[in-house]
């Protein structure tokens, strides 16, 4: 399709070629053309009335964005106009963007990755009667396996064995196999010696003195350079897992002390916590570190020593990873 300027050199050519014929057609019917006023010559001020009538829209348009352009240089140099200051301070004013409603993408948990804390020549806390760590954790993991593979969930463990695993190798492990959870257990030793304590961390930062001590013991094992070290920390202050994580652990420390309160009524709740633990900060789903007792106290080893007491522990763990489960979707399945 023809634009503007197209259009009037079609017009001015035609006009010229009409008139031509014209002239042309005058000269064949007439002799006398010297006696007569030439008809051509009453085209001349038509065709040059009809050029400019053409060209003068044209020049006016282009007038007009030169205008318009230089108005708004002009505008610019001046500062915004009154309207763009009230849209401007209108958007600056705007709350900030909601939280994500889980509710909007129904999800479940299938896989469960535990990790029996400790582990080979890694033995953790040792009480004085010589009960370590690593065999308490170990027999709660297994337990806890056999109750949640009935419960029709898919279960992984960090280790099976009396082995020992580096921390990075079981953050590796569950980030490879798509965990939708992680499940740390740990036994924890502390002073003074009569407290009973039971307490789940998340991954975040701590000023808590006990927690970081706590986590420095824990991750000595973890190897990591001084490059990954930095890494690791922008994780742990920028980590999108936290409040899903913060969510986990609360639900699992409900279940526990609700559980094991009745039958160890001095249990002290010391509720959920942020700590910066490698295998909480590593692993990219929900995750949480769970120290269900405390080998400094001798009424807590016996009974941890007792099997029935393990087990205890073991179905409370599996009713708070159930109730997590089930408050994602806020349906009744349960692990599939």
């Amino acid at each position: 399709m023809e634009n503007l300027e197209q259009t009037k050199l079609r017009l001015i050519r035609g006009a010229i070629q009409d008139n031509i014929e014209t002239a042309r057609g005058i000269k064949a019917r007439t002799s006398e053309r010297s006696k007569r006023f030439s008809p051509v010559w009453l085209w001349v001020p038509l065709l040059i009335a009809g050029i400019a009538y053409l060209w003068l829209p044209s020049m006016i348009v282009s007038r007009g964005r030169a205008a318009s352009l230089a108005a708004n240089a002009a505008q610019h140099l001046d500062g915004p106009s009154p309207a763009e200051k009230q849209a401007s301070n209108s958007e600056l004013s705007m709350p900030p963007p909601h939280a994500l409603n889980r509710a909007v993408f129904p999800l479940s948990i299938k896989r469960v990755v535990i990790d029996p804390g400790h582990g080979g020549k890694q033995t953790g806390a040792i009480s004085d009667s010589g009960v370590a760590e690593k065999e308490i954790t170990l027999d709660i993991g297994l337990r806890l396996r056999r109750l949640m593979e009935k419960a029709s969930f898919d279960v992984m463990m960090t280790r099976q064995t009396d082995q020992s695993i580096p921390l990075e190798k079981r953050v590796a492990f569950a980030n490879a196999n798509s965990a939708d959870v992680f499940v740390s257990i740990h036994v924890n030793w502390m002073n003074p010696r009569e407290i009973r304590p039971l307490e789940t961390y998340y991954v975040g930062p701590s000023d808590d003195p006990g927690t970081i001590q706590l986590a420095s013991l824990e991750n000595r094992e973890s190897g990591y350079s001084m490059s990954e070290y930095r890494k690791l920390l922008d994780q742990v202050y920028l980590d999108t897992r936290r409040d899903e994580s913060r969510r986990f652990a609360k639900t699992i420390n409900q279940e526990l002390y609700r559980s094991l309160s009745q039958i160890n009524p001095v249990l002290e709740n010391r509720g959920v916590k942020m700590a910066p633990f490698i295998v909480l900060v590593g692993t990219e789903m929900p995750a949480i570190l769970v120290e269900v007792s405390c080998l400094s106290n001798e009424d807590e080893v016996k009974l941890l020593t007792s099997p029935d007491y393990r087990e205890k522990i073991a179905l409370a763990l599996l009713k708070g990873i159930r109730s997590y489960a089930e408050s994602l979707n806020g349906s009744s399945r349960k692990g599939s």
